[in-house]
């Protein structure tokens, strides 16, 4: 069994035929690709993880530590600490860990992203 993804829930969205995963990643150490259009939200809680994501995601959440991001995602939450996040483009973005880089290009929908960043020592740019 390999439990480097997960799909922790399926749910099928507003009638429709098409089924919608989101993806946990729990493992340390690996290197992940990922396509939004079918598993459109994205959990890390394992540490050293690199992932490239293709398509649009939902949402993002990073908790683990020293993980690297590349792709889009409407909504991006990084609680974890010392991780790279580069987004194409998203439109919220919340950096309340510590010591992360993130880039945020442009937005996905928004005329501008909107970006909190309450974590210590964290280098945003826009």
């Amino acid at each position: 069994m390999k439990p480097v993804l997960a799909a922790i829930a399926v749910c099928v969205l507003g009638g429709s035929a098409r089924a919608r995963a989101d993806v946990s990643i729990v493992e340390n150490d690996k290197t992940i690709n990922v396509d939004c259009n079918k598993d459109p939200n994205i959990s890390v809680l394992g540490n050293h993880i690199t992932i490239h994501a293709t398509g649009v995601c939902a949402s993002l959440s990073i908790a683990g530590n020293e993980c690297a991001f590349t792709g889009v995602a409407t909504s991006a939450s990084i609680p974890g600490n010392h991780n790279t996040v580069t987004l194409s483009a998203a439109d919220d973005v919340s950096v309340a860990g510590n010591y992360n880089t993130v880039i945020v290009k442009h937005p996905v929908k928004r005329k501008t992203p909107s970006i909190s960043n309450p974590g210590n020592h964290n280098k945003v740019t826009q």
